[in-house]
């Protein structure tokens, strides 16, 4: 597992959206087992190793569980999240809603490389842009930073829209970061994609 302990030169906040029902993999995606760890531990791993802050949203239904994170890790409930990412994204925000800036990835995305959080880390710090997109060969993909002034309209969008809703509008300044990481195109639905990832990339 990555190391739990943060980096000192690396300053933000970071959102991982955890609340997904997991329907397509059988099982509670968070738990399954992956890297002597767990799938939700691994990811919040990479994250808490860049991130001075680490939100965590989970389904409310999930108040009860306990899990073990670092000190600098707050767990973030959503009471929606039946209705789509939307609104586990707008708990999210919500609670992060004095930081200048916001990372926001996916828990379900534990291949992403540990660097292209620091890249991704270090442009949000120093952009213009509102918006700050990874790109592996010409595809875009994720975490994705946002400035503050996206938070509201953010928090506008509904069911399962994503940011790239967002982004469509033209409203705000989108800046790639080039990254040498395939992980950011990599999404988990089913513990067999797990695996023949892990595989790939093992």
């Amino acid at each position: 597992m990555v190391a739990k302990q943060k980096t000192d030169s690396i300053r933000g906040t970071a959102i991982i959206l955890a609340a997904g029902a997991s329907i397509r993999f059988g099982s509670d995606k968070k738990v399954f087992q992956f890297a002597n760890t767990t799938l939700l531990q691994h990811t919040v791993g990479l994250y808490s190793a860049v991130f001075r802050k680490v939100l965590v949203v989970l389904r409310e239904q999930e108040n009860n569980k306990v899990f073990s994170f670092p000190d600098h890790v707050e767990t973030v409930l959503a009471p929606n999240a039946r209705f789509g990412v939307s609104q586990s994204l707008r708990a999210g925000l919500f609670q992060a809603r004095k930081a200048p800036w916001v990372v926001v990835g996916l828990m379900d995305m534990p291949f992403v490389n540990l660097q292209t959080l620091k890249s991704l880390a270090t442009r949000m710090e120093s952009t213009n842009a509102s918006v700050v997109r990874p790109r592996f060969k010409e595809q875009y993909g994720n975490p994705v930073g946002f400035k503050q002034e996206c938070y509201s309209q953010l928090c506008e969008l509904t069911g399962d829209q994503g940011a790239r809703a967002l982004l469509r509008t033209g409203k705000f300044r989108v800046e790639a970061l080039e990254v040498k990481d395939r992980g950011i195109l990599i999404d988990i639905d089913t513990p067999a994609q797990l695996q023949e990832f892990a595989n790939l990339d093992s």
